[in-house]
């Protein structure tokens, strides 16, 4: 079953980009239940006719291969691009594939204890400087198309902490603020579902390195080609081969392309957050964190990233726009140090037995 590009009118809560996400990632799983067809059966991947059912068998098969939200992702996937195949299509396919979104759609995610260690679980969110050191060097060292632009996107996605489906909108030249040289737009990927502090997000740089700004260009200019996204799946390929043969046995975790976001959050982190800052002073710190990597709350860098020290501090931290700053919604309490004291005194205040 070919998995068309998506044309139709996004959805309230899909923008474009999100909707041709979904659609790249149930053509690679459509990819991957040919090639598994083909192996149970000694055929061509290329020659398995592959109907909305079999593909939904196949995902089904694999959910508990997936944590919770990255389940919630694939199956997202698949419903949108089926919905939107089920309108270029005869009458007798499309009522196949309504019937097979209503059966995706009841599957729940696995059980924990089902899970296996795969997907997220094997991705490595604060690798250290070493480790990108040890793979730009292999990267360098093959000299092929695909690991030459590996180098360049971390390069960029290092410095700015853009997510990889954010870079062909992303804006960047010389600044309009007054004391700074440099500044980023982003449109924040996650801002129709409400998981961002609004639809963009500006990073500002007092001065960066003149190699810097050719690297964030480039990948920008690389970006905004048509190919961007047989390009990171090339790359993400590269980084697969070139992980797998630095550390063959001894790792359970492996760096991805998604991992250069962790590490420039880690960076603000260890820049933003210090010792003996005041409850209110933290706060504002979190807060523009979270508006530098653009999330709605403060408090979702401090839960799903790399920790501070797992950051490189080489490169400049970027500051964020202070209007944004503000529209960051407060989660993490004013008086959670205090409170946190009040809980250990009651605690050590309490009799024993």
């Amino acid at each position: 079953m070919n998995m068309p590009k998506s044309n139709a009118s996004p959805s309230p809560t899909q923008s474009p980009g999100t909707k041709k996400a979904y659609a790249r990632r149930c053509r690679q799983l459509a990819a991957a239940a040919q090639r598994e067809l083909a192996k149970a059966t000694k055929q061509q991947a290329d020659t398995i006719d592959l109907t909305p059912t079999m593909l939904v068998d196949f995902v089904i098969g694999k959910k508990a291969d997936y944590l919770a939200n990255s389940w919630r992702v694939v199956r997202n996937a698949v419903v949108s691009t089926l919905q939107n195949t089920a309108t270029l299509v005869d009458e007798t396919v499309a009522k196949e594939i309504k019937t097979e979104i209503e059966r995706l759609k009841q599957e729940k995610p696995a059980p924990e204890k089902e899970k296996k260690p795969a997907t997220s679980r094997t991705k490595d969110k604060s690798p250290s400087q070493n480790d990108m050191s040890r793979i730009e060097h292999e990267a360098l060292a093959r000299q092929t198309e695909g690991s030459i632009d590996l180098v360049k996107y971390f390069k960029a996605a290092l410095q700015t902490g853009l997510r990889p489906c954010e870079w062909p909108r992303a804006h960047f030249g010389k600044s309009t603020r007054d004391g700074y040289r440099w500044m980023l737009l982003v449109e924040n990927a996650k801002a129709t579902n409400g998981r961002a502090h609004g639809p963009v997000r500006t990073l500002l740089w007092e001065e960066l390195s003149p190699e810097t700004v050719q690297d964030i260009l480039a990948w920008i200019k690389i970006a905004q080609e048509v190919d961007y996204d047989c390009r990171l799946n090339t790359i993400s390929r590269a980084l697969w081969e070139i992980t797998r043969e630095l550390w063959p046995r001894r790792r359970k975790r492996w760096p991805t392309l998604y991992s250069a976001r962790h590490i420039a959050i880690a960076a603000w982190k260890a820049f933003y957050l210090r010792k003996g800052q005041s409850p209110a002073e933290r706060l504002e710190a979190l807060a523009v964190i979270a508006a530098l990597s653009g999330h709605g709350n403060d408090d979702t860098a401090t839960k799903h990233y790399a920790r501070a020290n797992a950051a490189s501090d080489k490169n400049p931290v970027p500051t964020a726009d202070p209007a944004e700053v503000r529209n960051i919604r407060q989660v993490i309490k004013l008086d959670w140090l205090e409170s946190l004291r009040e809980a250990k005194a009651k605690k050590q205040a309490r009799p024993p037995g």
